[in-house]
């Protein structure tokens, strides 16, 4: 039976964390999940093989142990975030009779309370650690599903734990609040205002993009093409959906310019400085997916993917200078956009498209960048 408490606590805190972050989750476990496996294949692709394409995928998920630490990893970041949420929470105002109420119980009661409270906070990832358990049981690979089990495991007792530990520190009128800043000061270049807006802001969208654009890069794609990791257009088509997953972040960061950094453009910085800054930007942006090519391919191909990658950002970034904060206009244009490339990559015209993509962004950017119309 379900303690008092235990509703308690889920309704104040699992509820208001799914619907302070329904916007993020519903694009990703929605979206993304529903489009990679659940969406009918179309074209010349039968359904024998997209279904098999979803195996693979998915063994390489609950098989490889790079891809299961990229996930774990992510599954962390997810946790710090409700951290971050509860105890927040925790210490409001409105929120304050949990100091007594529920620390007049025993710790073990408290705990398994707390437990089913992150238990549901958590249920995105339970859900595939389960499915990750079922394909194991199937397929005969135990050991990295049973992993997966413990680590959440792990991660909700640690997290239970900590939520006790803090109630009994406000309940004796000990100050505990848990700090998720480094406590170390540094200078803050002006190329990089909008990466500590990400970390400021938008952590939670930020992390699903780069999930979904490491997904694309190390999960059962190169397995699947084995035979072919020499082949630029395989490798270049990852590289294109990976990049175009950026396009939240591109819109964000535009936006950021026009409605916080509008005065910028008063600063004696030259146009070509400016487009210098956003090439330096986009570099630590997308380093996490350069450290992983150079680390998968050769080395040519390890210099001209993230040549290509910079190049179509910056090439969807400064469409944003032509077009505005119009999302209606923006996703078409880009979706076609995308549909250009992928056949140029098909026919081998990967480092031609990547110069004129190139080109095309300096000269949106040159061009309109002083016409930039004001935000609404």
């Amino acid at each position: 039976m379900i303690s008092p408490l235990t509703i308690v606590l889920t309704k104040i805190f699992s509820r208001g964390f799914y619907r302070a972050n329904a916007g993020s989750l519903l694009f990703f476990f929605v979206v993304v999940i529903s489009y990679a496996i659940f969406i009918t294949p179309a074209g010349t692709m039968s359904h024998e093989t997209f279904q098999l394409y979803e195996v693979i995928v998915m063994m390489t998920l609950i098989s490889n142990p790079v891809a299961m630490s990229v996930i774990f990893f992510a599954w962390l970041l997810y946790t710090i975030k409700s951290w971050q949420y509860v105890t927040g929470q925790l210490t409001a105002a409105e929120n304050g009779f949990l100091y007594y109420s529920s620390t007049a119980l025993s710790k073990f009661r408290q705990v398994r309370s707390w437990w089913w409270m992150q238990f549901v906070i958590t249920l995105p990832l339970t859900s595939y650690g389960l499915l990750s358990v079922g394909f194991g049981i199937i397929y005969h690979h135990y050991l990295l599903p049973l992993i997966t089990i413990l680590y959440l495991f792990l991660l909700i007792t640690v997290s239970a734990a900590l939520y006790v530990w803090l109630a009994n520190r406000l309940s004796a009128g000990t100050p505990a609040t848990v700090s998720l800043r480094l406590p170390i000061r540094w200078k803050k270049p002006f190329f990089s205002l909008f990466l500590y807006h990400i970390v400021h802001k938008i952590k939670l969208g930020a992390l699903l993009t780069k999930i979904f654009s490491l997904f694309c890069l190390a999960s059962g794609a190169y397995s699947l093409f084995s035979g072919n990791r020499h082949d630029t257009r395989v490798a270049g088509l990852l590289v294109l959906t990976a990049t175009t997953g950026h396009l939240y972040l591109l819109y964000q960061e535009h936006r950021f310019e026009v409605m916080t950094l509008a005065f910028s453009r008063t600063f004696p910085y030259s146009r070509n400085r400016h487009f210098l800054y956003m090439v330096l930007r986009y570099l630590l942006l997308f380093l996490p997916e350069i450290v992983f090519l150079v680390a998968t391919t050769p080395p040519p191909m390890a210099i001209l993917l993230p040549v290509y990658a910079i190049s179509v950002m910056l090439c969807f970034r400064s469409l944003l200078y032509w077009l505005g904060l119009n999302m209606n206009i923006y996703l078409p244009l880009i979706f076609g956009l995308y549909i250009v490339l992928f056949w140029l990559i098909m026919y081998g015209y990967l480092w031609q498209s990547a110069a004129v993509m190139l080109l095309l962004a300096y000269g949106l950017f040159y061009a309109r960048y002083y016409k930039l119309a004001p935000a609404e």
